[in-house]
């Protein structure tokens, strides 16, 4: 056959295609499109962020700059690059959902806090999380979300251009990227250090280094910390005297999880869900005005069990723990947990319960299962009061009434289950259920903690009992607000009105004589301030002790009761102020705490919103505390 002349070839055929076509060239055009591939996962939530007033412009500027990273990779493996760019999309994809539902369901900016939280959780509460806010509009919502970075993938195109054009480009992509960094180290003749740390920084807000980061950050804290509360070097209090160093003496301190004061029956609540503690009422010191500090865990019983306050939140660290305190008062200390712990699991308040002389983990499932209620510590409580030491210091830490709530009592104890006396704004079925079921877990919770005081009363050891929550928890108390939940960013005085109970043996009352009048237990107090009441109640005095923290000493100072994130100082306020500004006249401010000399007049007492009396006299309690006290 004749060779065809080069004139009736057409460009057509791709045999005969020059090799510098169209999609050979450089193209800007194709290049944004990448760039918005990358940019959607960050860019979506810091646009969101920034339009609703949430926070200014920044996180839209490092998004901008921090999702050019994931361009270098597609120019300098041309041929790779949309497989690249599927695989870096469904990891920005998955590490922003994160950040996306957060500010779905809270109408709050992903916070360093909010990554601790969430590391410091195990799956079986991630998944309980996720069932109890699970609503429908997340599926089409999350579709949409999914559908338009998938849409644009479908669209991406070779950028195209010679490894002479690509190569600049990608060393002037690196060098924005790491500007943050070059600039503190070379310009600004920094650390190296310091440097990551700023560079670290500046990547935070987008996906999915505010995981990344979020999680290196953590370990290093929680390594810090383990070595910190382990540490076999820490010095002793001085001068610490235990004034029933003679007498064998049984100390209990149980901590609840997640219950509103409020919505026990024992403090007015117009359900009967305390029945068994009402009935033992008369042996009980009831206090009425006791809030959690932070509205987690960890955050909250790091202050509780050591002298960490909000304004100084790292003393855990510095100085003796509870622990360490009855340790050095020659306690035998025991630590038991209904907690799900993961076999073991590493978490800091795990790390506080290793410095306990003895450990027991009850749930070392990796489901927080109906199977494992609270009574399960009542055999080895049981067992610990029958020991020998004359000196013991049993900490009781319970599940409590953790969502998902239904998990938490046994059918026997699903005593609410209709809409016949419900607040008239929870209309919702599922709003309907849960409130119930958080009733129905309080009755329980009831029966466990009075049963505790049973088994303690019934051994005749000399000594007393604690009781608290570690914090509140709101479930569609308020008509304008139906969450279930908590938010530190939009706190309630459900999240931090907790319950606090003493029970002392006849024993006890009579070696240690103390005067609690009906004002003393209606004082307001943090429970920060814990560990000051504790040894005023164990007769344990050192130097350093502030009976002005101890809601029992005569010398109690009414202080600020402050809430809120201390990473974040002026974001501080006392709950006066927050909760009951009808009450505060006068100005609180955070850094105005107790010392030496005459109470300042902005620190004076403050008659409590929830008394009764007091009610009655100002009518100054909100219209829900009243439905919540008559329904």
């Amino acid at each position: 056959m004749a060779p065809v002349p080069l004139t009736q070839v057409h460009l057509s055929e791709p045999h005969f295609r020059p090799e510098n076509t169209r999609q050979d060239r450089f193209s800007l055009s194709r290049l944004l499109v990448w760039f918005l591939f990358f940019f959607y996962f960050s860019g979506v939530h810091q646009t969101i962020i920034y339009s609703s007033g949430i926070a200014g412009f920044f996180g839209i500027t490092q998004a901008l700059v921090m999702s050019l990273l994931w361009l270098v990779p597609v120019m300098l493996f041309p041929a790779r690059g949309k497989l690249i760019a599927g695989i870096v999309g469904v990891v920005l994809w998955a590490t922003s959902l994160f950040s996306m539902g957060y500010l779905a369901l809270y109408r709050q900016d992903f916070s360093q806090s909010v990554i601790f939280i969430i590391f410091e959780s195990n799956w079986a509460e991630s998944s309980e999380f996720l069932h109890s806010y699970f609503a429908w509009w997340m599926v089409p919502a999350l579709a949409i979300y999914t559908l338009i970075p998938w849409l644009i993938w479908r669209r991406l195109q070779p950028i195209g251009g010679t490894p002479l054009i690509r190569l600049p480009l990608t060393l002037a992509i690196c060098l924005a990227v790491c500007w943050p960094m070059l600039d503190r180290v070379i310009i600004k003749k920094d650390s190296l250090a310091n440097g990551f740390h700023k560079q670290a920084d500046s990547m935070e807000p987008v996906a999915p280094w505010q995981l990344v980061m979020g999680y290196v950050k953590y370990r290093q804290a929680l390594s810090h910390a383990e070595s910190r509360l382990l540490a076999s070097d820490k010095p002793p209090l001085d001068g610490l005297v235990d004034n029933n160093a003679d007498t064998p003496n049984t100390l209990v301190l149980v901590i609840g999880e997640s219950t509103n004061a409020r919505r026990m029956g024992i403090y007015g609540y117009y359900r009967d869900t305390t029945p068994r503690l009402a009935a033992m009422s008369d042996e009980l010191l009831v206090f009425d005005q006791v809030y959690a500090s932070r509205p987690y865990t960890v955050e909250s019983l790091v202050q509780a069990l050591s002298f960490a306050d909000q304004l100084q939140p790292n003393l855990h660290l510095e100085k003796p723990t509870l622990i360490d305190v009855m340790k050095q008062a020659g306690y035998r200390t025991y630590w038991i947990t209904n907690q799900q712990t993961q076999t073991h699991r590493n978490t800091l308040i795990t790390t506080f319960s290793k410095q306990a002389d003895e450990q027991i983990y009850l749930n070392n499932n990796r489901s927080q299962n109906s199977a494992q209620y609270d009574e399960v510590v009542f055999g080895p409580f049981e067992d610990l009061l029958k020991k020998a030491e004359a000196k013991k210091f049993i900490l009781v830490h319970l599940i409590g009434t953790h969502r998902a709530y239904h998990y938490r009592y046994p059918d026997t104890f699903k005593i609410f289950d209709d809409d016949k006396d419900l607040p008239p704004w929870v209309r919702k079925k599922r709003h309907r259920r849960e409130y119930n079921e958080f009733d129905n877990s309080i009755v329980y919770h009831d029966f466990v903690v009075a049963s505790l005081i049973e088994q303690i009363n019934k051994s005749g050891q000399n000594g007393y009992l604690v009781y608290f929550a570690d914090h509140g928890e709101e479930v569609y108390d308020y008509p304008h607000r139906l969450f279930a939940g908590r938010d530190e960013a939009a706190p309630t005085p459900a999240m931090y009105s907790v319950p606090f109970l003493v029970w002392r043996s006849e024993s006890w009352k009579r070696n240690n004589r103390i005067d609690v009048s009906y004002e003393t237990t209606r004082r307001m107090y943090s429970l920060s301030d814990f560990l000051h009441t504790w040894v005023d109640l164990a007769g344990i005095r050192f130097i350093g002790f502030d009976p002005g923290k101890s809601i029992i000493s005569p010398q109690y100072t009414t202080g600020p009761v402050l809430i809120g994130d201390p990473a974040k100082p002026e974001a501080l306020v006392d709950v006066r102020q927050k909760f009951f500004p009808a009450t505060a006249t006068v100005a609180t401010p955070a850094t105005n705490m107790r010392g030496p000399g005459p109470v300042p007049k902005a620190l004076q007492p403050i008659p409590p919103a929830y008394g009764q009396e007091h009610r009655a006299v100002t009518g100054t309690a909100p219209v829900v505390d009243q439905w919540m006290r008559h329904p």
